[in-house]
């Protein structure tokens, strides 16, 4: 994998081999990227996440991958970042393009989703010699809670659920529901990000 992303750098003629060092000093933002969905699985309190951002130091970049961007553009802006936010689909295929030493935190949607969501993105990031953050998060930060009663078999018993298969999988737990993240709870994890750069 590690070559791999070197091959995709090259072949995309991208600047940044490795993301930014705190470390090492000087005055250099931390680039942040929150991958924007603009259909299931989206944040909807992006703004909140940007202004948390923004407050612990980073520059902020909010983009929807899955736009009209040519690959060429989403190369160049994901390589200039060094920590890259979103919630579980494919936009998170774009940590190929993060510079080595970067940052991926990989929002999990509910719904005992854990071990699909680090098989399907934190083995490769890992194995590019990223930094992987998984991040869960609760039922009070799914909108579920919108669709379904809190005593329903979906939000009190996800494993009732996943016993009748993917496609009951799909359709629940990544085709209904969009996060609105804890602020206050997500912050450590961003923090955390801070201290894997330097």
């Amino acid at each position: 994998m590690v070559e791999f992303a070197r091959l995709m750098r090259r072949a995309y003629s991208l600047d940044r081999d490795f993301a930014v060092n705190l470390a090492a000093g000087g005055k250099t933002k931390p680039r942040l990227l929150i991958i924007a969905r603009n259909h299931t699985r989206k944040i909807m309190n992006v703004g909140e996440v940007f202004a948390m951002g923004g407050e612990l130091g980073f520059e902020v970049v909010v983009s929807d991958t899955s736009s009209n961007t040519t690959v060429e553009e989403i190369s160049r802006m994901v390589n200039s970042i060094d920590v890259m936010i979103g919630v579980h689909g494919a936009g998170l295929t774009n940590e190929v393009f993060l510079p080595t030493n970067a940052v991926l935190i990989q929002i999990v949607p509910f719904g005992n989703l854990e071990k699909f969501a680090e098989y399907d993105f934190g083995f490769a990031a890992k194995n590019m010699m990223l930094k992987y953050l998984q991040y869960s998060i609760s039922e009070e930060e799914s909108t579920l809670i919108d669709i379904y009663p809190k005593d329903h078999p979906v939000i009190r018993d996800p494993k009732s659920i996943h016993k009748e298969g993917w496609a009951t999988i799909d359709m629940i737990y990544l085709r209904q529901q969009s996060v609105k993240l804890n602020v206050a709870r997500f912050r450590p994890v961003l923090e955390r990000a801070l201290e894997l750069l330097r």
